[in-house]
């Protein structure tokens, strides 16, 4: 989903040229493009881009609360440290669990490093002064817009030179515990990832890993946390009245953790004992397959691109598929291929690799730009010769997935791939422009037959005829979703399946809006 339109960031930069007698950015000074040569930003790419190989043990993630207690168990478990990189902080009950328990952790002596993408912001418990006033906590927020003084105190203004750093965003999603085992793939922390929100629910996919993978993950979030585009807290500047709201903090955490986790039925626990932790964490890992893999993290330095280069996780996960010889079976949650993308899968279809993708409807996803830019690359993926799916919202494994009462509608936000059945992706990044060419991302391909057959059987469920729609073409042109009833009757739509009149208002306007390179 988009920031900011290009087309919109005029009347910002008009603001800024107003603002530049009467105000001065905010130290610590942001590296800005009009300031850093495009072979800086090269040569900082090439050097600190974390692409490693070797053999760790890997389980896949793909429920939600299979995925939400390997978090917990990480975190309860923890003795040292507990690094923590997400894009998304929902401030709901998962959001506000997990703020309750790594305080809990750093209340025990656990060295705890919060990293948080500022583009969509925090919950506001996890990004407060009080909470980084604990010894034990740093917050660190990357990628922060400059925040002006004077009139315009208060609104946060890109200032020149700047506007394409604040259309990126930190995309990463890792959590690593005592350096000796990491989760990482397509979950942000919110109730919709994990299957429990009240109106909405996507499907998604983690991994969880020990071994040389870890480390490698650990060298990707140390090279965020230094990077001159992080903000972190300065402990030496930790007033006494933020240590004294810490201890309000502390309650005013554990008391809505609970009043949200009862007002909302969670279906989850809200804590773990250190023996229940261990336990979940050695029942994950005797599930683990050991295999080879290449781990790879964009370096935080992207933010500063000022051309259209691939990322380095994008190139890898394309590299994958340029090899494939028989099968590549992929959930793309913004499946939005860019030009270079749709001749690599026509030139792999051709070769008679059979490619399948799914990727969300109208009904399904989460944001109608994004869903602007599925639709109107459809033709073009048509035309690669590969076969095109959307996920049916009302698929009947919303059922095994969701967790509350009452069925909500189901999307999807994963991020899989399996390529001749021995090749898998797990990771952050979606096929589309913003994760091409924008965003940082990072993901892991794994070797492993076994692996790929446990991620294949997962991301085959939905390509069910009556978990999903079928895309195809009328001899006129026009898309049809074709799929079945859950008796087994075939069915045919001639507009998107399921999808409420609001929606497709919205749609259509963000359909003839010309900003698909920020979707």
């Amino acid at each position: 989903m988009n920031l900011v339109p290009r087309f919109l960031m005029c009347g910002l930069t008009v603001l800024e040229l107003a603002s530049c007698g009467t105000s001065r950015p905010e130290a610590p000074a942001l590296p800005t493009l009009g300031f850093v040569s495009e072979e800086t930003i090269s040569h900082a790419c090439r050097e600190r881009t974390v692409h490693r190989s070797g053999t760790s043990g890997f389980e896949i993630l793909p429920g939600g609360e299979e995925s939400y207690l390997a978090r917990l168990a990480m975190v309860e478990a923890a003795q040292r440290t507990l690094d923590v990189q997400y894009f998304i902080w929902k401030d709901d009950v998962v959001g506000t669990v997990f703020a309750d328990r790594l305080l809990a952790a750093a209340d025990r002596g656990v060295r705890v490093r919060l990293l948080l993408d500022m583009a969509v912001g925090a919950q506001k418990e996890v990004s407060s002064a009080a909470l980084a006033a604990h010894p034990n906590i740093q917050v660190g927020f990357f990628n922060p817009m400059t925040d002006l003084k004077g009139i315009f105190a208060g609104n946060p203004i890109p200032v020149i030179g700047e506007i394409d750093r604040i259309q990126s965003r930190m995309h990463n999603k890792l959590m690593v515990a005592d350096n000796t085992i990491v989760i990482g793939g397509g979950r942000n922390l919110g109730d919709t990832y994990f299957g429990i929100h009240h109106k909405r629910n996507m499907r998604d996919l983690d991994f969880i890993a020990v071994g040389a993978v870890v480390r490698d993950s650990s060298k990707s979030f140390e090279l965020f946390w230094r990077s001159p585009l992080t903000r972190i807290d300065d402990q030496a500047k930790v007033t006494d009245h933020e240590r004294k709201e810490l201890q309000k903090l502390r309650d005013h955490i554990a008391r809505k953790k609970r009043s949200l986790a009862r007002r909302n039925g969670c279906p989850f626990p809200i804590s773990l004992s250190r023996a229940e932790s261990l336990k979940v964490l050695r029942q994950m890992s005797g599930r683990m397959i050991w295999a080879d893999y290449e781990f790879v993290s964009d370096p935080p330095e992207r933010m500063l691109r000022q051309t259209r280069v691939t990322s380095p996780v994008g190139h890898q996960v394309e590299g994958a598929l340029r090899d494939a010889r028989s099968e590549v079976v992929m959930h793309a949650a913004y499946f939005i291929p860019q030009n270079d993308t749709l001749e690599l899968l026509r030139r792999i279809s051709a070769r008679g690799v059979n490619v399948q993708v799914l990727t969300n409807s109208l009904a399904s996803i989460d944001g109608l730009p994004a869903m602007a830019g599925i639709a109107n690359r459809r033709p073009d993926a048509l035309d690669t010769g590969i076969g095109l799916y959307e996920l049916n919202s009302r698929a009947p494994s919303r059922r095994d997935y969701i967790h509350v009462k009452r069925l909500t509608p189901m999307g999807m936000h994963t991020k899989g791939i399996v390529v001749d059945d021995r090749v898998s992706f797990i990771g952050s990044y979606n096929m589309d422009p913003r994760s091409k060419y924008i965003n940082t991302e990072n993901g892991v391909i794994i070797q492993s037959p076994a692996l790929a057959s446990r991620l294949k059987s997962y991301l085959l469920e939905d390509l069910q005829p009556t978990h999903c729609w079928h895309i195809t073409r009328t001899s006129k042109g026009s898309i049809l979703w074709s799929g079945q009833r859950p008796d087994g009757r075939n069915k045919v739509h001639h507009t998107d399946p399921h999808a409420p009149l609001s929606r497709r208002v919205g749609y259509w306007f963000f359909r003839m809006m010309p900003w698909e390179d920020f979707l």
